[in-house]
């Protein structure tokens, strides 16, 4: 009895050490996971984005642009998770405001940061000149129109 609630009790413990819930992102591993789009190691977590599509198969990207190049034309139901550049952490991206400009440098050239804060945003905006971008789906679909 005794064995079997320790072995319990450590399966628990693993299961919420990894810190990413079935529901939430997946787990990148700096320099050892690669872009689901271009192939590329992500270094730069804060530029790392990710989607689940459904069906449980979540993928990550080193770069917004990315991302985009690679989310599904029939974007119902897709989850996407992006990093806040102010404090790294993963959040949705459709409770985001992002950030764009040509001036941000980012991995594959999206020139596209993420904020869980509009003031955060706000204030990003000012820094690099760039466009203030409030919905995810307006990001995703710079792909169709080009640019």
């Amino acid at each position: 009895m005794d064995f079997r609630h320790g072995a319990l009790g450590l399966a628990m413990l693993l299961a919420t050490s990894c810190g990413v819930t079935a529901d939430g992102p997946p787990e990148i591993v700096v320099d050892r996971t690669a872009c689901s789009h271009c192939g590329m190691l992500i270094s730069e977590p804060i530029y790392a984005a990710a989607y689940d599509a459904g069906g449980g198969e979540k993928r990550v990207f080193d770069d917004l642009a990315c991302l985009r190049n690679a989310a599904p034309a029939e974007r119902l139901g897709l989850r996407v998770w992006v990093h806040d550049a102010a404090s790294g952490a993963w959040i949705d991206g459709a409770q985001a405001v992002f950030v764009s400009s040509p001036d941000i440098r980012t991995p594959m050239g999206g020139g596209i940061l993420a904020y869980r804060h509009p003031q955060d945003a706000e204030g990003a905006a000012a820094k690099h000149k760039a466009q203030v971008i409030p919905l995810l789906s307006t990001v995703l679909e710079k792909q169709e129109s080009g640019s």
